[in-house]
């Protein structure tokens, strides 16, 4: 096993690559919060929901120096690579073989190398300090890791990688497990009839407050308006100029000028599974955005 790490530059290294043996990849649930009110005189709770708020991950390792003094410097040389005020995101593999007919096999005997367990990823930092106990010429310890902003995973690829190329596992972007089908209209992310539906192959609902969510509108004009009417979200433009409206987050601009005035002051976000959507005016429109999972 192993796991990659990506720093928030871009620089891109694995454990393995410092002679660190991964042990296991332990991914728990994220934790819940639950919120609740208490009315004198009645029974039980009054249920005001409930929150995600973290989650951990535990990677146990070890590494075998050559004498006792490569121990401490392969010790100090981990804690230059992890221990980071910054979060980095990590990324799981596995020995994995390969059958005829997309069957694999996990393998642990050493004789293959390690594959991406899938397309996912985690936002993460070090939750706490940890230590790296030495036996003989052997130093083992495990990371105890939490995610930052999102308790979700996410996935590497966008869906503006599956409109551009199609769904490509070659490109390991992508793999099982993920929610995605081989069925061609769930790879389309650029519409320009006035009903269409978006797939979103998650199970966690995009928010644009939330996650990374851009939607691209070409030369709209005033009155626009574009409705996932499996959300009951509407967004309307009210604005007087004409141009490309882009919903990026929390921002809207119309030909890259501030423009969330012009607009009925609401956001769309898109359900798990099929999002099926109607738009006033007949314009090209795009969506990119992540795929996330509890």
């Amino acid at each position: 096993m192993d796991i990659e790490i990506t720093k928030m530059n871009g620089d891109s290294f694995r454990l393995s690559d410092y002679g660190m043996h991964v042990r296991d990849f332990i991914v728990s649930a994220p934790e819940i919060e639950s919120h609740y009110e208490y009315v004198d005189g009645r029974n039980g709770n009054i249920d005001m929901g409930a929150v995600f708020t973290n989650r951990s991950i535990v990677v146990p390792f070890y590494f075998k120096g050559a004498d006792y003094q490569d121990v401490a410097l392969a010790r100090d040389e981990l804690f230059s690579l992890v221990v980071d005020s910054e979060p980095f995101y990590v990324r799981e593999l596995r020995r994995i073989k390969y059958h005829p007919g997309h069957i694999f096999e996990e393998c642990d005997d050493g004789s293959y190398d390690n594959m991406y367990a899938g397309g996912k990823r985690y936002k993460v930092r070090m939750a706490s300090a940890f230590v790296i106990e030495q036996m003989f010429t052997y130093g083992m310890g495990e990371t105890p890791i939490e995610t930052v902003g999102l308790p979700y995973a996410e996935s590497i690829g966008t869906t503006a990688d599956i409109d551009k190329n199609g769904l490509l596992y070659s490109q390991e972007l992508w793999s099982y497990g993920m929610g995605l089908s081989y069925d061609e209209s769930t790879h389309k992310y650029t519409h320009n009839t006035n009903t269409f539906r978006i797939y979103n192959a998650g199970n966690v609902e995009v928010h644009p407050f939330e996650q990374d969510l851009k939607i691209t509108i070409a030369n709209a004009t005033k009155g626009y308006k574009l409705t996932n009417t499996t959300t009951g979200d509407v967004f309307e433009y009210t604005g007087e100029a004409s141009g490309s409206i882009v919903l990026d987050g929390p921002n809207v601009t119309v030909n890259s000028l501030q423009a969330l005035r012009d607009t009925n002051r609401n956001f769309l976000t898109l359900a798990p599974g099929w999002n099926m959507f109607t738009q006033s005016q007949n314009k090209s429109v795009s969506f990119g955005f992540r795929y996330y999972y509890k």
